[in-house]
């Protein structure tokens, strides 16, 4: 599958214009820093200068921080506490020579070698709360820099794009801004106003979480790229070229995060450049893109087969790379079902879509507090391609998704046998049938006695109503419909209000009707007040004339119904 969605636009810019003289932006209010300088590159001994810093910001070039400190081989320990909201972290730096940071206990950055005074960044995930953060920086000798900063990753901030005025990558980039894909056909355009159309180049890099296995890297590019895993060149195709081609190279992967870079040039003409991966082992069970974004859009931050789709994330991400909020799914497999009719259900937090060979079927792409709702009467039978599209918002992350045979509601159920009746039933968590319905699912019988309890998790004990809907067929005859409830209860037939008793109360009514053969609709309405809660409804023929006889089932045919 080529894991890639059309890019919907680029995101806003990460750094300003000139990136090299700017310092990115903690995820907090700015607060002071303790700083040790001391005067040697080992962060040995007693410092010999302790002070407040504002900001780890300094650009000394070939001079000290004070006096009392060598100009080279020196270094810095910076400490502070500082508040995360949890979710995955952009942690960004520039620094000659050495660097390393902490968060809490863990070593969130090292590069603790001489290096140039470039900008890079590492995303790690960070729990909600105060955590101490520990920066510590060396100087060699030469110029002596160092940044840092950090960004609370949003949804959709995947790659981070460097592009240059020149075809080799070389001297500063005139545009550095996060793109959602690599997928662009810029034509005989350009990037954006900063960049010439003709005579460019870019390069992308972000950290990717995998599972373990054999990955295929593809690329469509016109012209030259190349794409590095972990350092490790696996396509390379630096040369002029026209579209359509496709270069792709396979690599070993381990479990975890890997960081991809992918290089482009632009010579001139027409400018293009797509890049994708796919897992090369057969798919188990669902095939899962994960993307750090709610829109499913750009390459998925995580390829993965999951044995069914049944996860509660409370309030964390499902890997620990990604964000917690904000983040989208699908699943796609291949099923092959017994003849029959099925019943599919979902329940999610939040906002879910079910394509059943290429068409949707299923449409609940809003936000939910964990919402059951079903599809039913789908007749199915060999092969049928699924997918599951999911995304969470903010708060609580949750979907299960499965399928059970159903009543065949190719043929409508009969009146005469109310046991086997799948009520369609809507569930609100106020008394007057307001707003969305918590809870939605399928009742094979109308019949509840829910005492001083709740209908469902979710729901209150008290001050909740329900909605219960479905077409049946009825025999020609005169009926008497019974209603039993503590309390208040509607009931219509075909739109005709048959019981009316809205009121709290502990009572039964009654009330009769003739009806035609056919297809008749059935609702009942009901709240409960306080106190003790039940509901029922049941209903039976009291006059039959000889010269109708009852309709045959078969005759109603009946398409697949969403709720």
């Amino acid at each position: 599958m080529k894991h890639l969605v059309r890019l919907c636009g680029a995101l806003a810019i990460l750094l300003t214009t000139a990136p090299f003289l700017t310092t990115p932006t903690a995820s907090a209010a700015p607060g002071p820093w303790w700083a040790d300088y001391f005067p040697n590159p080992n962060l040995k001994g007693a410092p010999v200068l302790s002070r407040m810093d504002s900001v780890v910001s300094f650009d000394w070039g070939l001079g000290s921080p004070e006096a009392a400190i060598p100009a080279d081989n020196f270094s810095v320990r910076w400490t502070r506490e500082e508040w995360f909201a949890g979710g995955t972290y952009r942690f960004l730096f520039r620094s000659d020579d050495g660097i390393r940071v902490w968060v809490g206990d863990e070593l969130v950055l090292d590069e603790w070698h001489d290096r140039q005074a470039i900008w890079t960044w590492v995303d790690r995930y960070v729990p909600e709360g105060i955590h101490p953060v520990t920066i510590e920086y060396y100087e060699h000798t030469g110029a002596a820099v160092v940044q840092v900063g950090w960004e609370k990753v949003a949804g959709g901030a995947t790659w981070r794009a460097e592009y240059y005025d020149n075809q080799n990558l070389d001297s500063d980039p005139v545009l550095i801004r996060n793109d959602q894909a690599i997928d662009f056909d810029w034509g005989a355009g350009s990037p954006d106003p900063a960049v010439p159309a003709d005579g460019f180049s870019a390069r992308w890099t972000r950290v990717l979480g995998f599972t373990a296995g054999t990955y295929r890297f593809l690329a469509s590019c016109d012209d030259g790229v190349r794409i590095h895993v972990d350092g490790q060149t696996v396509v390379d195709a630096w040369q002029k070229q026209e579209l359509p081609n496709t270069r792709t190279g396979e690599i070993a992967l381990a479990e975890g995060q890997h960081t991809i870079v992918v290089e482009y040039f632009e010579q001139g003409g027409e400018a293009a450049a797509h890049v994708w991966w796919e897992r090369r082992e057969p798919a188990f069970g669902w095939h899962g893109l994960y993307y750090d974004n709610p829109n499913l859009v750009g390459g998925p931050a995580l390829v993965r087969d999951d044995a069914e789709i049944n996860f509660d994330w409370g309030v964390g991400p499902p890997v620990d790379w990604m964000p917690d909020d904000n983040f989208s799914v699908r699943w796609s497999r291949t099923v092959t079902f017994d003849p029959g009719y099925y019943v599919f259900k979902v329940q999610s937090d939040d906002g879910m879509r079910l394509w059943l060979d290429g068409g949707l079927v299923m449409n609940k792409w809003r936000p939910m507090e964990g919402e059951l709702h079903y599809l039913d009467g789908v007749y199915l039978e060999g092969p049928h391609e699924l997918v599951v599209e999911y995304f969470e918002q903010t708060g609580h992350a949750r979907i299960h998704f499965w399928w059970d045979r159903s009543t065949p509601w190719g043929v409508l159920p009969h009146a005469s046998d109310p046991t086997l009746d799948p009520w369609h039933t809507e569930f609100f968590a106020n008394p007057n049938l307001e707003g969305p319905p918590v809870l939605t699912r399928v009742d094979t019988a109308l019949d509840y006695d829910w005492g001083l309890g709740a209908p469902a998790p979710g729901l209150p004990a008290d001050g909740f109503s329900v909605r219960w809907t479905q077409p049946l067929i009825f025999d020609a005859g005169t009926y008497r419909f019974v209603t039993t409830t503590d309390d208040g209860v509607r009931l219509w037939v075909d739109d005709r209000l048959l019981i009316n008793a809205w009121r709290p109360m502990r009572s039964t009514r009654t009330a009769t009707l003739w009806l035609e053969e056919g297809v008749h609709q059935i609702r009942m309405e009901y709240f409960e007040r306080r106190g003790a809660a039940m509901a029922r409804l049941t209903w039976h023929r009291i006059v039959q004339p000889p010269s109708h006889p009852a309709t045959q089932p078969s005759s109603l045919p009946r398409g697949p119904t969403p709720r």
